[in-house]
């Protein structure tokens, strides 16, 4: 396995352009190869600072996954099931598992420390195969905090080990009280993906977690879903296949109710006089949009922006990042 390679989405310098390759133009733009786009992330270690393309061990992950928390519970307090400034006196459950999809998720960082701590169900696609397998090693495996286990109780003396499995054991305890949480992980990619299907045309790694005895979940043939999540992923898509898979996302939300689509990307410029363009990454095959390109993908694909935030904190030779 090779190292981390460096950073994508770095923004352009006199001294280098490669990088982030040739503005698109109008006329026959070369879209991303899927094919070399696979081959890139098989190169990156399955790990978060892999996956976040080396900026996985400082304030990065901490200050991202934060925000991304604090945006939802912003636009659905109701997830929360703590009393709180935006929902003094939280509201019930709703009758149904409350549940997410997370795309392009990687080794399911986004899952494990915004989705599952908010959601009862989060349904995990991913197209590389470590990292979907990485993914559900964790969360089959008790490392996830949400879904926790209880493993064979140590013998001897060692007190840090049997207060770490007391801890195990009550967070076990306290998940069987509520509903439950779990995730379902399917190896897949966005290419032609309808989540109200999604493991049509893809591979079931496994389901982790348990739910509430009665409850329907994420594992029957369509899902609906609450909210579904794109980030850092959305850049192997060129425009048609792009919008085409905002449409059927539209379709896949629960209806009549508060139901969202959050997108987390990289933003270049605008060209001038505030035209859209996009940039190909030739190194993984990627194009990075500006705000005016991705308005014009959400138009297309008849989607209302409700609101949009910049990303504080990221290092400044990146380029912006939009949700």
């Amino acid at each position: 396995m090779s190292g981390t390679p460096d950073a994508k989405r770095h923004k352009p310098n006199n001294a280098s352009t490669s990088v982030v390759g040739s503005a698109l133009k109008k006329k026959q733009p070369p879209g991303p190869d899927y094919d070399k786009g696979i081959k890139y992330w098989d190169n990156v270690d399955a790990s978060v600072d892999g996956v976040l393309g080396g900026f996985g061990t400082g304030p990065v992950p901490h200050v991202e996954q934060l925000s991304s928390r604090l945006l939802l519970l912003s636009l659905l307090p109701s997830l929360s099931p703590f009393p709180n400034p935006l929902t003094p006196t939280p509201s019930p459950p709703p009758p149904h598992r409350r549940t997410a999809l997370d795309v392009g998720a990687g080794i399911g960082r986004v899952t494990r420390t915004v989705l599952l701590p908010l959601f009862d169900d989060v349904v995990l696609l991913e197209p590389v195969d470590k990292f979907v397998r990485e993914a559900y090693r964790q969360a089959a495996s008790g490392e996830w905090r949400d879904l926790p286990r209880i493993g064979v109780q140590p013998t001897g003396d060692d007190e840090m080990k049997m207060a770490a499995w007391k801890e195990d054991k009550r967070r076990v305890e306290e998940s069987k009280q509520r509903r439950g949480k779990r995730v379902r992980v399917i190896k897949r990619g966005l290419q032609g993906l309808d989540p109200k299907y999604p493991s049509e045309g893809g591979e079931e790694i496994g389901i982790a977690g348990e739910k509430r005895e009665g409850e329907e979940g994420c594992d029957v043939d369509e899902v609906i879903y609450d909210v579904i999540w794109c980030q850092w992923c959305l850049g192997h898509m060129n425009h048609p296949d792009l919008v085409a898979f905002l449409k059927k996302a539209q379709a896949a939300l629960r209806q009549g109710q508060d139901s969202y689509i959050f997108v987390k990307e990289n933003c270049c410029d605008d060209a001038p006089g505030g035209e859209p363009q996009e940039f190909l990454d030739e190194e993984d095959s990627s194009l990075t949009r500006s705000s005016a390109k991705w308005l014009e993908c959400f138009r297309d694909a008849g989607l209302e922006v409700i609101r949009e935030e910049i990303q504080q904190g990221m290092p400044e030779e990146l380029f912006v990042v939009k949700t």
